[in-house]
């Protein structure tokens, strides 16, 4: 064999290896080139979902700031219906103490030698 044909072998060898070489690399590629796209998509579904949940938190916190001022308002009614019966209560203790006294009072004068007309 001559020199001339050796190195024509060696570069097809080459040229070859190159071949191969090229088609795994672009195989790679491919699969490379489908993963981002679906990666791209996984994305969007993320960034759709994120938007949506986003949207619904606001719609909480609203609800829950609107529930709140509700909240407060029947408290303090409630508290202000609290302090009216407390007086009411007191009130009405003082008036029963009186009749109570009065009753004593009139028993005490004469009533004790009436009989309970109920009783009878």
């Amino acid at each position: 064999m001559t020199l001339g044909i050796a190195l024509d072998i060696a570069v097809i060898a080459l040229i070859l290896a190159a071949a191969v070489f090229a088609l795994v690399l672009n195989s790679r590629l491919k699969k490379l080139g489908d993963a981002h796209a679906a990666l791209q998509a996984s994305l969007a579904d993320f960034t759709n979902a994120a938007a949506q949940a986003d949207e619904a938190l606001k719609r909480i916190e609203s609800q829950g700031v609107v529930r709140g001022a509700e909240l407060q308002t029947a408290a303090t009614r409630a508290q202000r219906l609290a302090t009216d019966l407390s007086v009411m209560t007191a009130a009405g203790e003082r008036v029963a103490d009186r009749i109570e006294a009065a009753l004593a009072s009139v028993r005490a004068v004469g009533g004790g030698a009436r009989k309970d007309r109920r009783a009878a």
